[in-house]
């Protein structure tokens, strides 16, 4: 793989600064001024018309005038001028733009339709632009300072990625006092090109970062956003702050689960799955920084806390209770090894108060102790300088016993200001996270953790469901197809309980009546007692306007029933379409529970999965979490898990475990639903009956609408789920099963093994450098890919119970969306057996499906049986322009 398409943008050249001038205080004065004073040691060159030299620099009439290449143009001349400038820059081979003007969609329609003129041109010329109406960018490490702030950034690992301005500008403020630097920042303002998916896939590979801070208004592209932000967590810590986080994405509602859910919580489950951490305030979003950006990781979520005054050790357990960070219990050769070096009144369990007149040295014991306890994940340290202490001996203690962390982090809170300040400073030194009060230390602690758990959901990819029977995909589409032609969104009873069942979801029988003996024949046909609801299909929630009686024992009771339930609902409510009623059967289980399964659509995330408590009551109660598709076991027992209703899954009382198996299964039914069927908007089943022996949905409502006629599979989706239609079994010249397919996260042993099997010169004409095996980071960004934008196929077979890869091909997508850049390697052993053109011959129509035009590679001149591959393919071949040992290899599909 080549040059990151934002190199020109992050590490120029040469940079052009349009408006750069001698007035005071201007904004082109101020950039050219932070260039300078920056030390970028590239060209640059100043473009105003107005001048003939700006601050020591000959000055350019416009940049046709430059005699030299330019890189990044960086634009603060007045908005009308701005789109000529992006012209001109195109046609004199300009690459990227940083727009810091003012004055464009923000400023209304005429705003917009010049911002959108200048997007155009821009794609007409292949100009990746920053802004509009942006501070700019920062590259310490470079001496680039692209914008009009008084404060510089420090250079350092943190990135920043913010979509206000302001806010930069107050975290750069903050960083310097704090020894935080900064190796990128990114004011993306309106962000009419670049957004956070686009730095994100930069930053992920950027080895000068090591954390990336993000603050957030609002998503564009929800695809591209977690497309990025997954690419980017898989390699470092990502730490997001949104804002509006009580803005609800939809006032109206026709279901229970689109009036439970707003935006914030689909916001929150969309973090999780990408494997980052959310900051709620400011001041969270700086204790997350300078613990993540420390490199401090901790493998659980049990907390030790040490400290020499038991009120600075309440406040601590009182913010972790908050947190839901467990506090440890300390174990027996723990406490043992504790009453040796401790004063024997300390407190003898957890928070470990070692009293307020123990020595210096006791400190460094007690965390020796903590660290050697495996019932403890983290040791926080708490100091409080009272009379008889000893501030910078205590800090010394500690840092010695955590020369030994074992990978445990070890945190401190030195409480107070002036007599701590030395051991503060030492602590810092010795890269301890140091906090001033006890609850930011926790914090940090719970970011630790969280940042952990979201990593391992990360990698959760869910693989097509092992349950043998396919569902009728086709049947269920053509049943929505039929009531939208009809005009209807709200399916009826019958065709949503017949969707359920068409993807193998329990569901109670329902039977229509239009009159009272109808309705008692269909009583007798399911058995009593039985549930009566009224058959009208613009309802939603039949029992807000009195349309459903239950436990209905006796034939006269049907007959009484329907005639009393249809003049009531038509009497109070005439405006209704009845139709009759649906009979079904009660459930006469003791141990059954009511749960409720949902599906709403989120107008930034698409599709989002709810669980919770089901009943009449499911809005009073509002226990249901969310989570995004596509779910696996895991994903789908963590949803589970996050409810109150978890607890009524257990055994309580004289009631019976219900079984919990069923209820997964039934939510990666719903999972493998809304990833297949762009159809659904919303869905309720409620109450979703679970017991003993299994569950069954007793009510259902799904509404619908016509889906987007969007060429890419799963564009409603902002995960891509597990292409399990690319899985192919075929078979050897020697007999030998071989399946292509896409490759998984498990994958991982294979795969290294499947590298380490390739010959020397295998390697080098795959990876164009001498390698021995994968690095954990390849091996984790090769076996987990975002299968929106790249495509991994292996061909694997099967002896004696052992899986072995035999070949690998993969496709990147390029920034332009149209082609790809592969790559493939097959097993020198297994040559010669059609392999590796089966894997292209697959990775080309995944290629094609997903609507890519062109595939493209580059192959070592000497790697003669590649090339032969590529001419049978059909693949043009060309000198590389830049490489004469390199082949281009290209074919439009």
């Amino acid at each position: 793989m080549g040059p990151h398409h934002l190199d020109t943008l992050f590490s120029p050249k040469s940079i052009a600064v349009f408006g750069a001038s001698e007035k005071t205080d201007s904004v082109g004065t101020r950039v050219f001024r932070n260039l300078l004073e920056a030390g970028f040691k590239g060209g640059l060159y100043p473009i105003n018309p107005s001048h003939k030299s700006v601050q020591g620099h000959t000055c350019f009439k416009t940049i046709g005038d430059v005699e030299h290449a330019i890189d990044l143009a960086v634009i603060a001349s007045p908005a009308k001028t701005v789109p000529s400038i992006i012209r001109q820059c195109g046609e004199q081979g300009v690459r990227s733009a940083v727009i810091l003007t003012a004055g464009f969609r923000e400023t209304g329609p005429a705003g917009a339709r010049i911002e959108q003129s200048i997007l155009e041109t821009a794609r007409h010329y292949n100009i990746r632009l920053v802004g509009p109406n942006c501070l700019g960018i920062m590259r310490p490490s470079v001496g680039l300072d692209a914008t009009f702030l008084e404060t510089p950034a420090p250079a350092g690992g943190l990135a920043l990625v913010s979509q206000s301005g302001a806010l930069c500008t107050a975290i750069l403020d903050w960083a310097k006092p704090h020894q935080l630097g900064f190796s990128t920042v990114v004011s993306l303002g309106n962000a009419t090109d670049i957004d956070f998916g686009d730095v994100l896939d930069f930053l992920a590979s950027d080895y000068k970062t090591t954390a990336i801070l993000l603050y957030i208004e609002g998503i564009h592209d929800a695809r591209a956003f977690m497309s990025g932000l997954r690419t980017a967590a898989r390699a470092k810590p990502v730490i997001v702050l949104k804002v509006g986080r009580h803005t609800k994405g939809s006032q109206a509602a026709s279901t229970h689960t689109g009036a439970m859910i707003g935006s914030d919580d689909v916001f929150d489950a969309a973090l999780e799955r990408a494997g980052v951490v959310r900051a709620m305030t400011f001041g969270q979003l700086f204790a997350a920084a300078e613990i993540l950006s420390a490199g401090k990781k901790v493998n659980g979520n049990r907390l030790a806390i040490i400290t020499n005054g038991g009120g600075p050790g309440v406040l601590a357990t009182d913010r972790a209770e908050d947190l839901r960070v467990e506090i440890a219990q300390l174990g027996a050769e723990t406490v043992n090894l504790l009453d040796k070096h401790l004063p024997s009144n300390w407190s003898h369990s957890n928070p470990i108060d070692i009293t307020g007149d123990a020595a210096s040295a006791t400190y460094g014991e007690a965390v020796k102790a903590c660290i050697n306890d495996p019932n403890i994940d983290g040791v926080l340290t708490l100091f409080t300088p009272l009379p008889m202490s000893d501030p910078l001996a205590a800090a010394k203690s500690v840092i010695e016993a955590a020369q030994d962390r074992k990978g445990k982090p070890v945190l401190a809170c030195w409480m107070g200001e002036t007599r701590i300040r030395e051991a503060r400073e030492q602590l810092a030194s010795q890269h301890i996270p140091s906090f001033i009060t006890p609850e930011r230390a926790v914090e940090a602690f719970a970011y630790l953790s969280r940042h952990c758990q979201n990593q391992k959901l990360l990698q959760q990819t869910p693989g097509p469901l092992s349950d043998l029977r396919d569902p009728d995909v086709e049947g269920v589409r053509l049943i929505m197809e039929s009531a939208l032609a009809e005009g209807r969104t709200l399916l009826s009873d019958l065709e949503s309980k017949a969707i359920l069942r068409a993807f193998h979801i329990p569901c109670t029988q329902s039977i229509e009546a239009n009159t009272p003996t109808q309705a008692l024949v269909a009583a007798e046909t399911v058995g009593f007692p039985v549930a009566m609801k009224i058959n009208a299909p613009d309802i939603s929630h039949k029992s807000d306007i009195g349309g459903v009686r239950l436990n209905i024992n006796t034939a006269p009771e049907v007959h009484a029933t329907y005639k009393s339930m249809m003049e009531s609902v038509s009497t109070r409510h005439p405006e209704v379409k009845l139709l009759g009623v649906t009979i079904e059967p009660m459930s006469a289980n003791p141990n059954t529970r009511e749960l409720m399964v949902g599906v709403k659509r989120d107008p930034v995330f698409g599709p989002v999965i709810a669980f919770g408590s089901g009943g009449t009551a499911v809005e009073i109660l509002r226990d249901s979490a969310v989570a995004l598709p596509p779910l696996n076991s895991l994903l789908a027992q963590r949803l589970i898990a996050r409810t109150r209703a978890a607890k009524l899954l257990e055994p309580f009382r004289q009631m019976s475990k219900v079984k919990q198996e069923a209820v997964e299964h039934v939510l990666l039914r719903v999972s493998n639903m809304v990833c297949e069927l762009p159809h659904i908007v919303e869905m309720d089943i409620n109450p979703l009956l679970a017991d003993d022996r299994g569950v069954m949905a007793a009510d259902v409502r799904i509404k619908i609408a016509r889906p987007s006629n969007a060429p890419i599979p799963y564009a409603h989706m902002a995960i891509h789920p597990y292409p399990s239609h690319l899985v192919n079994r075929l078979h050897l010249p020697d007999g030998t099963v071989l399946t292509i397919r896409p490759i998984r996260p498990e994958d991982a042993d294979i795969e290294q093994e499947f590298v380490r099997n390739m010959s020397p010169e295998a390697k080098y004409f795959r990876f164009m450098q001498t390698i021995d095996e994968l690095t954990p980071e390849m091996l984790a960004r090769f076996t987990q890919p975002d299968y929106d934008r790249e495509m991994a196929l292996i061909a694997v077979i099967t002896e004696n119970g052992k899986r072995t890869q035999l070949g690998v091909a993969r496709y990147t997508v390029n920034p332009d969306n149209q082609s790809c850049e592969f790559a493939l390697a097959v097993l020198d052993t297994k040559r010669r057996m059609g392999i590796g053109s089966r894997l292209m011959e697959a990775l080309m129509e995944s290629a094609r499906t997903r609507g890519i035009r062109m595939i493209e590679g580059e192959v070592l001149a000497d790697n003669n049986k590649m090339l032969s591959l590529m001419r049978r393919l059909g693949f043009a071949i060309r000198n590389s322009p830049e490489d004469t040992g390199i082949r281009i290899v290209e074919r439009w599909l």
